[in-house]
């Protein structure tokens, strides 16, 4: 689990008159990461003593295409800290609904697999 708070600035007014995300519906085209997103770095560690793992993440993917108010919804150190740091400088084209670039709630699902 993640110890103190989430550093996410939930709660915080929102400025600008940006709209809240929502989930994307299934009419809207959801958002496509980018091809220059890095996959996270392989912690040292967990690569020495042959540990894999898998962290689900959970934020919004802004209108302007960046990841924000990521959350950890499963995964253990030090998986998580590598996962939440290569996402949160994940870009995408935005999702759209009806016509309109759209913030939504997406899920991101980070596996750490050695290659055998």
């Amino acid at each position: 689990g993640v110890v103190g708070g989430t550093g996410s600035g939930e709660g915080m007014a929102i400025g600008g008159g940006r709209a809240q995300p929502i989930n994307l519906p299934e009419t809207g085209t959801p958002p496509e990461p980018l091809s220059a997103n890095l996959l996270p770095e392989y912690p040292s560690e967990a690569r020495s003593k042959g540990q894999e793992g898998m962290v689900i993440l959970k934020g919004v993917v802004e209108v302007d295409g960046r990841v924000t108010g990521l959350k950890v919804m499963r995964g253990d150190e030090p998986f998580a800290s590598a996962a939440l740091a290569a996402v949160r400088t994940w870009r995408f084209r935005p999702a759209v609904v009806s016509g309109q670039p759209t913030a939504v709630f997406r899920i991101f699902k980070v596996p750490f697999r050695l290659k055998s």
